[in-house]
Parts: structure tokens; sequence; C-alpha cells
């Protein structure tokens, strides 16, 4: 079952993950989850995709798990023909859904625009993106006016990043400036 929603502002919304290929006949598909935890999915009640200028919600029947891939179903659709039409469509859930996290935690999405700062008191710069090499995640920090070049920080907590405080906005890293 699908309704609309009246405001597509995709600023009440987190992308969460992707459908991907159909699996058998009655209408399942392959869930691409984009959460540190996929099975942290199941939490979520109402699930979002964006068609054209609509954000529509998608009744999931379940999201499972088979040989470490999550499997999931709509509700309404029934075979193979129906599901192809939502083929690599982003999944969305409402940003006020998300469990509340402890103190010095956040969201990646929080950290965007957050000032780092170093243990000398320095400013280093903006988060402007986390990115995921590989090996971790990185904070990409647009320097303050005094340099030019990015500054790439493993997201690896209690070696390089202290702490996080989202009432000032900022971010206390073990990093030196001239690294």
């Amino acid at each position: 079952m699908m309704r609309s929603s009246k405001s597509p502002d995709l600023s009440l919304f987190l992308l969460i993950a992707r459908i991907g290929k159909t699996r058998g006949l009655r209408g399942e598909f392959f869930l691409r989850s984009f959460a540190e935890n996929p099975q942290s999915l199941n939490t979520f009640t109402k699930f979002y995709t964006l068609s054209s200028s609509l954000m529509e919600e998608v009744d999931l029947e379940y999201i499972k798990t088979s040989n470490s891939n999550l499997i999931s179903k709509i509700k309404s659709i029934d075979d193979i023909d129906a599901i192809k039409s939502f083929g690599q469509k982003d999944v969305y859930v409402l940003r006020s859904e998300l469990p509340l996290l402890e103190e010095n935690e956040a969201y990646w999405f929080e950290l965007i625009g957050m000032d780092v700062v170093n243990l000398d008191e320095q400013f280093l710069g903006v988060v402007d993106i986390v990115n995921n090499y590989g090996a971790s995640d990185i904070l990409e920090i647009t320097p303050s006016s005094n340099r030019k070049e990015k500054i790439l920080i493993p997201f690896i907590r209690n070696k390089f990043i202290i702490s996080i405080n989202k009432s000032k906005n900022s971010i206390l890293v073990d990093w030196e400036e001239d690294y």
C-alpha cells in the first residue's frame, strides 16, 4: 500500500537503503542497507521512496536476511513485473524516527558542517563530507583559510576523534594542523 505525502521536503528524510534486483517471482527484492547495522532497518515503521516530485510511503511486508543479503517485499506487490518499476529506487525514513543517541555520539549527516578543533585548540576547518574508502570512515575537512588542500581525518574514536559536541557544533580531534 502506498500513500503520497504532500511535502517532498528532503531535509525531513534520511536515505537509508536502495532497492536492488528482484528475487524470485513473488515480488521480493534485494535491499542494500546504508545503515551501520543493517538489522536496524527492522526498527523503522515507515519507509518512503521518491517518485517524480512526491515522497511516497512504501509499506514493506518484511525485511529479512538470507545468505548475508537483505530481502524485502512491498505488501501490495506480488509479482516480479510489478516490482521491477521500483528497481534502484532509494529508500528513506523520517529523521524524526531515528533513535536518540548517547552524548558524544552523532549520525554522519549531523557531522556535516561541524567545526573541527584539535587538542591545541587550533581550528582546523569544517566537516565537508564523511566518506568510506574501505578501511574506515574518513572526515573530509574544508580547511581554514591558511591552508589550501582538504584535511582527511580517519574517524577512529579515542585515537583521532576525541569528542563530539553537538551543542557547540564541534568535533575535538587529536590531529596536528600540519598533518
